[in-house]
């Protein structure tokens, strides 16, 4: 009887071996799927070694122009596509970034000269900057800043940028109590900055 068995458990080693094999690949495609799907939703997303190149002012960005193989070259690449101007990101202004950087020139009312200084760094930062500072952010910064149940935050017109190039919004503050009682309820006006600073200002 043994000998039997012997000669029957390799034919059932051949039958079943193969299923724990086509297990584990279905498990790596379905892997693969989600590493690949991470990666497509990080690329919407400006990754955070760019962040020092975000906080400085267009003043002190350096002049990058055709020829420039650098970090900030990257960077401007990188910001062409998240803006929708497709771009190849290799660290090189070469004459494909030279005429998506023209686009973003022409789109923007600036000069199409072919460097990237002040005026195209400020396009650049500016709009990123708008995007991620909406009228909700600024408003809930008012709110932690001043600390004050009774008062409501509205925000006045559209992002403003002062003379550092720094964008923030102008918020009204408004008593809920005077409002109640029939008043137009405005007790003040802020400037509320992207970094959360809230500055006591005029109407604009």
């Amino acid at each position: 009887m043994k000998k039997k068995w012997i000669a029957v458990v390799p034919a059932i080693a051949l039958v079943v071996s193969p299923l724990p094999y086509q297990t584990t690949n279905a498990a790596s495609e379905s892997e693969n799927e989600e590493i690949q799907q991470l990666g497509s939703d990080s690329e919407s997303a400006i990754s955070p070694e760019f962040e020092a190149l975000l906080n400085w002012p267009p003043e002190e960005q350096p002049i990058v122009k055709q020829g420039s193989h650098s970090f900030e070259t990257e960077f401007i690449q990188v910001m062409l596509n998240h803006f929708g101007i497709e771009t190849e990101v290799d660290g090189i202004f070469g004459s494909h970034t030279d005429q998506q950087v023209r686009q973003l020139q022409a789109e923007n009312g600036l000069a199409q000269d072919e460097i990237v200084g002040v005026d195209t760094w400020t396009i650049l930062l500016g709009k990123y900057k708008e995007e991620i500072f909406t009228k909700e952010k600024a408003i809930k910064f008012a709110e932690e800043v001043l600390d004050n149940d009774d008062l409501v935050f509205s925000i006045v017109g559209e992002i403003h940028k002062d003379s550092d190039g720094q964008v923030f919004y102008s918020s009204k503050a408004q008593s809920q109590d005077f409002i109640d009682n029939g008043g137009s309820g405005t007790v003040g006006f802020y400037d509320v900055y992207e970094n959360g600073d809230v500055v006591e200002s005029e109407p604009r």
